[in-house]
């Protein structure tokens, strides 16, 4: 099949009822999956200067990137975040590209990562369907270090990833972890800028980015969500599972008690006398259930790690740098071996709020063809 506005060097093919146009030097292996934002497969290009011949790639077709500002506005910030990014345990960018011709016909983008294994809830989904563990105590604890080893190179760089979960979490086989997925991650301020609530995938959401949703929430959203991970790769089940916000909150409740008043206290503050009598009255002023007992059989500083993730008030909830300091990863702490950004990055401009959808469809197109320009000239990334 040929489209006379696709460009020449690229082939299509199509997996799952989706097509895919990828360059002709890519040899498509499998489709690895989807959401809300777009569709992956494996690739493969023969690289006969590497030992093993040949390099997996993942690629990412945006879905429909150009229908809305807001989607256009993340892939932007996808883009240059993965751009910025260096760290062995983020995904590592390696090209964008579209197989259009022009700016007048762009509709079709696609994100080049290198592919870093299997999701995590590819994993789980298999150790549920076995009744085999694969995931040992060891493997678990490696697997929340090098999570928090990322958190700390991103938050240093005062991004928020805002979408930590399972399927946004590569493994390989030698169990070598890597944060995916930065199409819901921001750049924020020390001080906080005003978020979008609905970000976080709902069983991994925290309580102040569900419900008190004006706050400026921070970095500390991120650590809940690590919580939650920590929570299911232990027990092998998701630990709030709600059907929507209302009934999420309300699990998290039943297990983290409800907000005390110095914490309803910031809530009035931050929102409204209203918000805090809502708060208050879903808690039902309910009590924090005992760790040790609804964690029975897990190992102690386990639990007490999980006793600290999931803080309902984030100014009392651990810190990345503090987690990495707990003793539950201590023999995997290095801090000589746990780099954070040179400099923050900073990917939003004044501006952007006022963008159309056509201005940032000329930014993207602009985009590709400065980065088509550097690999000709040689100046892309070798892949190592």
């Amino acid at each position: 099949m040929s489209d006379l506005l696709t460009r020449a060097g690229f082939q299509v093919i199509t997996n799952n009822t989706i097509e895919f146009t990828i360059p002709l030097e890519y040899n498509f292996i499998e489709y690895l999956g989807g959401g809300n934002y777009g569709n992956v497969i494996l690739v493969r290009e023969e690289c006969p200067d590497l030992q093993q011949g040949y390099v997996d790639l993942a690629v990412k077709k945006m879905y429909d990137p150009f229908s809305s500002i807001i989607k256009a506005r993340r892939l932007y910030r996808e883009f240059k975040l993965l751009k910025l990014m260096n760290h062995e345990n983020v995904i590592r960018f390696v090209d964008i590209y579209t197989p259009d011709v022009s700016l007048a016909t762009l509709r079709n983008v696609y994100i080049v990562t290198r592919y870093a294994g299997l999701s995590l809830k590819t994993v789980l989904d298999k150790q549920k369907l076995s009744q085999c563990k694969l995931l040992q105590v060891s493997h678990i604890k490696y697997i929340i270090y090098q999570i928090l080893r990322a958190l700390k190179y991103l938050h240093s760089a005062n991004v928020i990833h805002r979408d930590l979960k399972p399927s946004n979490l590569a493994i390989s086989a030698d169990c070598d972890v890597t944060v995916l997925d930065f199409g819901l991650a921001r750049t924020v301020s020390q001080t906080g800028d005003n978020l979008t609530a609905y970000v976080i995938s709902r069983w991994y959401r925290s309580p102040e980015v569900i419900y008190w949703n004006n706050v400026s929430y921070n970095a500390k959203a991120d650590l809940w969500s690590v919580g939650c991970i920590m929570a299911e790769l232990l027990t092998g089940e998701v630990l709030f599972r709600g059907a929507e916000a209302m009934e999420q909150y309300k699990l998290i409740v039943e297990l983290c008690g409800a907000p005390d008043n110095e914490l309803l206290d910031k809530i009035e503050a931050q929102n409204s006398a209203a918000m805090r009598s809502v708060v208050e009255r879903m808690g039902d002023g309910r009590a924090r259930q005992d760790f040790r007992k609804y964690f029975r059989g897990q190992p102690d500083d386990a639990i007490d790690l999980l006793d600290k993730f999931l803080v309902l008030d984030p100014d009392r909830r651990i810190s990345v740098e503090e987690a990495l300091t707990h003793s539950y990863v201590q023999e995997h702490h290095l801090p000589s071996d746990e780099p954070i950004a040179k400099v923050p990055f900073n990917i939003d401009d004044q501006n952007d709020a006022a963008r159309t959808i056509e201005e940032w469809k000329e930014i993207i197109w602009n985009e590709i063809q400065d980065l088509n320009a550097q690999n000709e000239n040689g100046d892309n990334m070798e892949i190592e």
